[in-house]
């Protein structure tokens, strides 16, 4: 059974909404204000990262409009480069960046979700063993309900805190709780290198905004994708962008000076507006936000092994769909892969190891354009607008985040290649036993 194409624009949109707003919007603006001193250069920042993130929407956008089909990164890096680094950008997504960031996230959402209760429990780590999994697994159990199900609950899972926390900051104002504080040197400079600092500060810039891809990897289930991904990615990312910067002036207007120093801004912001009342209002936006994105990540992995096993490059199972059209067992093995790193393994070690390989395929996945154009130039149902500009334009600055990422964290990044690396050997392992990658008849579309 065929992939079923329900997806629209709507859905796909709210879907890339939804894998882009998580935690990283409450607390990575006081990292970038440590950085960028004033409230120019951090909005500079703020832009510059949504103008990456749009740049690779446009990207992927024409690779989706060119292979329409389940499976984003893996398509592309097959017809591009070879079977082999489609297996390499599969590998990684079950063993670490798909699998370990729904993991993260699923912890992250229940500690905030028991702050949001009241009370500290006895065991916060046993809580995140537990709570984290069950909540991985429930989300699993509503995507196999089916494509439908699930853009819905992640539409329901993003819109709930948006307008929650857009009502919170709204009667906070009216209700005259805080009055507006702009940064005293609003025009300052970094004391050093602006372009060091820019480089710095561009390391949480890119984590929040990461995920605006995500529509490509459900392209088989989407309503004339050509048309409809290309719409899903611009229009999500323009959305996400927009509100990130409209937060930013609002903690700006909010703390002032004091945000280069939170380390929680989001919650400093409210307590400001609504005092003691916003303690356990903010946690809970929080945890449902952190659901909503670990929803998505779960949806977009299992259509990568899905993709992969049509192609005899995983488990023949993996290609089974159920009657609701919905790759349910590579949705039930990738939630329960993540289930199990939620259980044994720390929130800070799954984001350490995620982000490197993310970063380094993604860049790989826009190279792949190159390739893809130069065979076929005369391709006319999305191109890239700016090329080639645009995605050396991403390319050059998501290598240089990942030099960066390398050079803060040395150890965490050489774990997380050398797990990725562990893929090639894997695939020369599985080609040699079952013979190798043999092309799809892409029966989804």
């Amino acid at each position: 059974m065929a992939l079923r194409r329900v997806l629209t624009t709507s859905d796909a949109a709210w879907l890339v909404a939804g894998n882009m707003i998580g935690a990283g919007i409450f607390f990575t603006p006081g990292d970038v204000a440590r950085q960028l001193p004033g409230m120019l250069w951090p909005l500079v920042a703020w832009v510059l990262g949504g103008v990456l993130a749009l740049a690779g929407a446009a990207v992927y956008a024409e690779l989706g409009a060119r292979l329409p089909h389940a499976g984003g990164d893996y398509q592309y890096l097959t017809r591009a480069f070879g079977p082999r680094w489609g297996f390499l950008t599969g590998w990684a997504a079950f063993v670490l960046s798909f699998s370990a960031a729904a993991a993260a996230m699923s912890k992250v959402a229940v500690g905030y979700l028991a702050a949001a209760l009241g009370g500290a429990p006895a065991d916060p780590g046993m809580l995140e063993r537990t709570a984290g999994p069950a909540l991985l697994l429930l989300l699993t159990a509503l995507n196999v309900a089916g494509a439908k199900v699930g853009g819905r609950t992640t539409a329901v899972l993003t819109a709930l805190p948006l307008l929650a926390l857009i009502g919170l900051f709204v009667y906070g104002a009216l209700a005259g709780g805080a009055g507006v504080v702009w940064p005293s040197r609003p025009l300052g400079a970094p004391g050093g290198s602006w372009v060091l600092a820019l480089g710095a500060a561009m390391l949480p810039v890119f984590f929040t905004y990461s995920g605006w891809n995500v529509a490509a990897y459900l392209a088989g289930e989407l309503e004339r994708p050509a048309r409809t991904l290309p719409r899903a990615l611009l229009l999500g990312t323009a959305a996400v962008t927009a509100l990130y910067l409209g937060v930013n002036l609002v903690l700006l207007a909010l703390l002032g000076d004091d945000l280069a120093t939170s380390t929680t801004p989001g919650a400093d912001a409210a307590r400001r507006l609504l005092a003691d009342r916003a303690e356990r209002i903010l946690p809970l936006i929080i945890a449902v936000a952190i659901a909503g994105s670990a929803n998505v990540t779960l949806m977009a992995g299992a259509r990568i092994y899905y993709a992969m096993a049509l192609e005899r490059l995983a488990p023949r199972g993996l290609g089974r769909v159920n009657p609701r059209g919905v790759p349910s067992t590579a949705l039930w093995w990738g939630g329960l892969w993540s289930a199990a790193l939620a259980a044994l393994a720390p929130v800070e070690t799954l984001y350490r190891w995620a982000t490197l390989a993310i970063l380094l395929l993604s860049s790989l996945t826009v190279g792949a354009l190159f390739v893809l154009r130069g065979r076929d130039p005369g391709f006319r149902s999305f191109r890239c607008p700016g090329y080639p500009v645009t995605p050396a334009f991403y390319l050059l600055a998501s290598l240089g985040v990942a030099v960066s990422s390398a050079f803060h964290d040395p150890w965490g990044s050489l774990w997380g290649l050398l797990l990725v690396g562990a893929g090639f050997a894997v695939y020369a392992a599985w080609s040699a036993t079952t013979g190798g990658w043999s092309p799809g008849d892409d029966a989804e579309s």
